[in-house]
């Protein structure tokens, strides 16, 4: 990543921030400042990809994840036609590593549900057929990844973030006081978080309720980021949001994995030539993560019902 200068000291302020201490930052400043430090993420993140972490899929995704979601939330600060080709753009970057990413979690989670069967079952003729239908897509989605993240495309998008950072395209004037604005803008988010909540519980059981928790799995994360961009106005109130948030999402993150994880089976035991053994060995699974499924989302209702209510208080 030699191209993308990192900042010597990752809690320096970027350009736009630049207040007296005892000044509260303005909007620019909260935007570009959560900005600053994703991109500091993604830069960091980079090369450990290529040189084959996976966990470092999972954190550079992440990274550009929230890059986009301040794009979205602070867009109206900026230059329309720059933000809007970031956001696309970041799109793509976060599929391609998405791809990779699922392939690992749901590897991972077979391996468990592998370990928990009978052990009549446990024979290298089933685990093995499992464990080989994984890693042939496991092995060819890193390599295509790092093929993605050399490509000029990829090294474009790069330079146009760092562009973004030094030189931020702001649409107006910087304003200041921002805590209410901050806030507004936040549960903003948290509305629309409440919005698919509703959604979901109207939803049938089945794919339209997997679709309708994936949407507010989406919701939820971006009103994370919201609330995590919010620190420097909000440094006490921020958290304790975050905190609240941040458990309802690893429990929706479950729920999801659970129907990837699913539905990969899936396309398999539609396979004529798949074994017996195997075939039952695939459905036992499918059967075990759909109690797991269940499990998340009635957990999901009573952490929710408990908990205060999804706001960022000012």
């Amino acid at each position: 990543m030699a191209n993308h200068q990192l900042p010597k000291n990752p809690h320096v302020r970027p350009r736009g921030t630049d207040l007296p201490d005892s000044e509260e930052p303005s909007m620019l400043g909260v935007a570009l400042l959560y900005f600053h430090e994703q991109f500091a993420e993604l830069c960091i993140q980079e090369p450990l990809v290529h040189s084959g972490d996976p966990e470092a899929v999972h954190d550079m995704r992440t990274a550009t994840r929230r890059l986009r979601s301040v794009l979205e939330i602070y867009g109206n600060l900026f230059a329309t036609d720059p933000c809007q080709s970031l956001k696309r753009e970041l799109k793509w970057l976060s599929g391609v590593l998405g791809r990779t990413r699922d392939a690992e979690v749901i590897l991972d989670r077979l391996r468990t549900r592998i370990n928990e069967l009978p052990a009549e079952w446990q024979t290298a003729k089933i685990t093995g057929a499992l464990e080989h239908g994984l890693h042939a897509p496991g092995t060819t989605g890193h390599k295509r990844t790092r093929k993605k993240l050399s490509s000029k495309r990829c090294r474009r998008l790069l330079k146009n973030l760092e562009h973004f950072r030094d030189h931020p395209p702001a649409a107006g004037p910087v304003v200041r006081p921002t805590r209410v604005e901050v806030a507004t803008l936040v549960n903003h988010q948290a509305r629309l978080a409440d919005r698919s909540f509703r959604a979901a519980l109207r939803s049938e059981p089945g794919r339209e309720r997997d679709e309708a928790l994936h949407r507010l799995r989406k919701d939820t994360k971006r009103l994370l980021h919201a609330a995590e961009a919010a620190a420097a106005p909000h440094p006490k109130h921020s958290v304790a949001l975050g905190r609240r948030v941040r458990k309802l999402q690893r429990i929706l993150g479950n729920y999801q994995d659970s129907v990837m994880t699913r539905e990969y089976l899936e396309t398999f035991i539609v396979d004529p030539d798949l074994p017996a053994e195997t075939r039952q060995a695939y459905q036992r699974i499918i059967a075990v993560e759909r109690l797991i499924a269940e499990a998340a989302e009635r957990q999901y209702l009573q952490v929710r019902r408990k908990s205060p209510a999804l706001r960022l208080r000012h």
